[in-house]
């Protein structure tokens, strides 16, 4: 069967690591990060940014299905932060056939903190800068898996 792999957690949790590393054993690695920065740019205001974000989601959607269709294993590389947006790609992938496997990046601020510096001094294409107020917000808007959820956790 043909999986869909939802990487769910915090910018600078480590899932584009390892959606690489998936990539490399076959799956289709799809970032909306690596779509945002090429046609829009680092810096809009937080209302476009979520209107555009919106649509390369559905445009990366539509490609995802035509793939998981195809047998080819897809991993989306964003972060799934509500449980309402985890169930919503899981609905999806059963429309289409597909299983969904869900990784959970369980990550502390400290060392997200840690990292995001580090990726800020040295931005390569594709990556948006986060400063420590934007991870502040972003934390409470993160919902963490539940036990009911099944994810795999990652560290």
């Amino acid at each position: 069967m043909t999986t869909l792999t939802l990487l769910c957690g915090l910018p600078g949790s480590g899932k584009t690591t390892y959606a690489c590393r998936l990539e490399e054993r076959g799956s289709l690695r799809l970032s909306s990060d690596d779509w945002m920065v090429p046609l829009f740019g680092h810096y809009m205001p937080r209302e476009v940014f979520d209107e555009r974000l919106a649509v390369v989601r559905q445009l990366q959607w539509e490609l995802t299905a035509k793939l998981l269709k195809a047998g080819v294993n897809v991993v989306l590389d964003d972060g799934f932060w509500t449980r309402a947006e985890r169930e919503h790609y899981r609905v999806r992938a059963a429309a289409v056939g597909a299983e969904v496997r869900l990784i959970y990046f369980d990550v502390p601020g400290h060392e997200l903190r840690r990292r995001l510096a580090e990726r800020n001094r040295n931005l390569t294409p594709g990556t948006f800068e986060i400063d420590d107020a934007a991870l502040d917000l972003f934390i409470t808007k993160f919902e963490a898996p539940e036990q009911d959820e099944r994810a795999v956790r990652a560290y």
